[in-house]
């Protein structure tokens, strides 16, 4: 079922799995686009148990081209290298490199230092390869990406270093990434809202009930930096999945489509 909100295409699925192979099937359609017009593109991809669903859909089409698909991901733990279990470089090499062998991956370096040398070596890889798709998620405190409330709607610069919250932080505790809240990172480097933004086709996947509250914020309250995720109102080139669970707090007077 279509539904819309402001500017926002939102599609309710009847299930997590038929939400991952929704958003994959729209993926391979607009890589299929890009790709009669150049000779590769690049993508951000988004980690987490959100996107689950999506990476096994991904992974049961022989319809994309990967040889001509570069990826980049959103955001990374500041100081965590690659191999540790909760990487988001790590997550994307087990569920994206490994099985489907893309043309090129560039991980956030995280761990190097200092900082700023990774924020600028990777704000020019995504500036100079430009991604034509977005993948993303809604954080239970509606954050996008590492972009916890409040979130800077306003900066044009792509990357960032970020302080978690407490709400984020303790949702990669009950998703079993770490074991404590005094385990789980205080700092991140992240895209900024911006930088999720800029491209062509933006795909962003909210399957489970835990999610609902963040759903219901971020279409039917204000456009906010409190609710990050209250920009997708504002963005004409981006689609919401859903599944019953994730949509289940919405009204559903006036938006059906």
């Amino acid at each position: 079922m279509k539904h819309q909100y402001r500017a926002l295409t939102v599609k309710v699925m009847p299930s997590n799995s038929a939400l991952g192979a929704g958003a994959a099937s729209d993926f391979a359609v607009a890589i299929s686009s890009a790709l009669e017009t150049r000779d590769e593109v690049c993508v951000i991809l988004a980690t987490g148990n959100s996107q689950l669903s999506f990476a096994s859909a991904l992974r049961g089409r022989a319809d994309i081209e990967w040889s001509r698909i570069t990826v980049l991901h959103m955001d990374e733990y500041l100081g965590m290298p690659a191999s540790h279990p909760a990487s988001f470089r790590r997550w994307i090499e087990d569920n994206i490199v490994g099985p489907l062998k893309p043309k090129a991956f560039h991980g956030i370096r995280a761990d190097q230092t200092p900082v700023g040398d990774e924020i600028l070596r990777y704000t020019e890889i995504v500036r100079s390869l430009d991604p034509v798709v977005c993948v993303m998620g809604i954080g239970e405190n509606g954050h996008l990406a590492f972009n916890d409330p409040p979130a800077d709607f306003e900066t044009h610069e792509l990357m960032h270093v970020v302080e978690l919250d407490e709400a984020c932080r303790m949702q990669q505790v009950r998703e079993g990434h770490f074991s404590s809240l005094d385990e789980t990172p205080r700092r991140a480097l992240s895209l900024t809202v911006h930088a999720l933004l800029r491209p062509t086709h933006i795909l962003v996947l909210v399957p489970e009930a835990r999610k609902a509250g963040a759903v219901k914020a971020a279409l039917e309250g204000p456009v906010t930096p409190l609710c990050p995720a209250s920009i997708l109102q504002t963005a004409s080139n981006a689609q919401l999945y859903l599944d019953q669970d994730s949509a289940s707090l919405l009204t559903p007077e006036g938006t059906k489509t």
